[in-house]
């Protein structure tokens, strides 16, 4: 493929992909902030259905323990078994697990106590987070799957998965202290 026909086939990907997120984006359109909050949510879970239908067809996965997965077990699962795939979806995993993280957790008890104290001035803030993670979302979805509609995805691009915080371990404290166990 020339540079001219490469460059001309990235753009016309380029336009797709954005296409199918601001596709994907209009569901937000008009709706309220409680609203667009359950929309987003509902795709999070979309997303992390898609991948843990691909950890059960295509690397033979329990169905009950796939179940048990969140993003973040996902992300952790392809590195503890070495699945190797496109280094944009570990990337994606990584951001969207910790943004879905901190939506399901702290993001609408902030904006009920923003909102009570500062009222729809303070609301701007909460907006522009959920607008901004909602695009996140859709891009790193649509993302996932373009590269699994073309056969990308799951192919070894000499990069593997890391999840991103490094797991502690507890000193032994028989060995700190200079005894042997």
């Amino acid at each position: 493929m020339s540079k001219k026909s490469k460059k001309k086939h990235n753009e016309a990907e380029n336009k797709e992909l954005w296409d199918r997120v601001g596709k994907e984006l209009k569901a937000y359109d008009g709706k309220s902030f409680l609203e667009q909050y359950g929309i987003y949510m509902l795709r999070v879970q979309m997303y992390e259905l898609s991948l843990k239908q691909d950890l059960i067809e295509l690397f033979d996965v329990p169905e009950e323990k796939a179940d048990r997965l969140n993003l973040a077990s996902i992300l952790r699962y392809y590195e503890k078994n070495d699945i190797r795939a496109h280094p944009i979806l570990y990337v994606n995993l990584t951001e969207i697990s910790q943004q879905r993280n901190s939506m399901a957790h702290e993001f609408l008890a902030l904006a009920g106590t923003t909102s009570s104290i500062a009222g729809e001035l303070g609301m701007h803030f909460f907006y522009k987070d959920l607008n901004r993670w909602s695009l996140d979302l859709e891009l790193a979805f649509q993302q996932y799957l373009m590269l699994k509609e073309n056969d990308m995805l799951y192919k070894d691009w000499g990069v593997k998965a890391t999840f991103p915080y490094p797991k502690y371990e507890f000193p032994d404290e028989n060995k700190s202290k200079g005894e042997e166990s």
